[in-house]
């Protein structure tokens, strides 16, 4: 291995994205690091995607298989324990794409910052013409040991900002197959050990659409509680508690009434939650929101 110039896999585990694809694997293809391996796996897609990557297989010659579906993480787990073969890795869904310097930009960060469990970047929501819609920048504290603020909902990592050192997959046990939001929980397993590197620059872009599995905001509530239930017995949990099931009563309040009244029953003692906005929004939302 170049130790200089050290390789990058980057993984996409494309599905169903065929209008979007392409600018997808050109973005990661044209980047300004040349040191990269391109890993591509069809996830069993039913619009024109298999033939659309082919093509772009022969042109640029990145590395392709084509299989019968087996779900987003399943994927992302069989290529990062078979298929990688670089020091640090990118995972490119195949709807969004980069720009064109991240890869270079995250390694000379990660290799100033040897300590580093992941590298992380601002990222621009965009529309299905590529336009930027928003911003994800939070103004929170980013890097060093942000484990806590993560739990407390007061920063968190946009999901294609991100480079992760190779070893780091193997020593925290993968994606869980068993939480669809599979990003979220990685998140907490790395940062629980070590700390987060931070570039102050967009170098990603997240397209939002019909089919974005974050836009069901109930199903996302869900996932998050079982991604943190999982960390009360971490020493940070006491501390981040009041904040975390505050935000879960105010979230809660407008789809279980009962599992928010439960939450915020459980912090009513905590003197802080009375001046907090969420707080008040959960419970205009437990009255006023039917």
């Amino acid at each position: 291995m170049n130790t200089q110039n050290p390789k990058v896999s980057i993984v996409m585990s494309s599905y169903n994205h065929a209008q979007y694809v392409t600018e997808a694997i050109e973005s990661a293809v044209h980047q300004t690091y040349e040191n990269i391996e391109l890993i591509v796996i069809d996830d069993g897609s039913t619009d024109d995607s298999a033939h659309i990557l082919k093509g772009l297989q022969e042109k640029y010659g990145f590395y392709l298989e084509l299989r019968i579906n087996h779900g987003l993480v399943a994927t992302l787990n069989y290529a990062l324990k078979n298929l990688i073969k670089g020091k640090y890795v990118c995972i490119l869904d195949s709807d969004d794409y980069w720009a064109l310097d991240k890869v270079e930009k995250q390694v000379a960060k990660m290799e100033s910052n040897p300590d580093c469990g992941l590298c992380h970047t601002p990222v621009y929501f965009i529309d299905k013409n590529s336009q930027i819609v928003s911003d994800y920048n939070q103004p929170t504290k980013k890097e060093g040991d942000i484990f806590e603020e993560l739990l407390m909902g007061k920063t968190n990592i946009a999901d294609g900002g991100v480079m992760v050192p190779a070893v780091i997959y193997e020593e925290v046990g993968y994606y869980d197959e068993s939480i669809p939001l599979e990003d979220y929980q990685l998140w907490f397993k790395i940062l629980a050990k070590y700390p987060a590197c931070y570039i102050e620059e967009h170098l990603a872009y997240y397209r939002v659409h019909d089919s974005n599995t974050s836009n069901d905001e109930q199903k996302m509530l869900g996932w998050e509680e079982m991604v943190i239930t999982q960390w009360k017995e971490h020493p940070s949990f006491e501390k981040a508690k009041p904040e975390i099931y505050l935000r879960w009563f105010s979230k809660y309040a407008k789809y279980d009434k009962i599992k928010a009244i439960k939450y915020l029953f459980e912090i009513m003692g905590y003197r802080q939650i009375y001046t907090h906005k969420n707080f008040y929004k959960g419970m205009k939302r437990l009255f006023f929101y039917y």
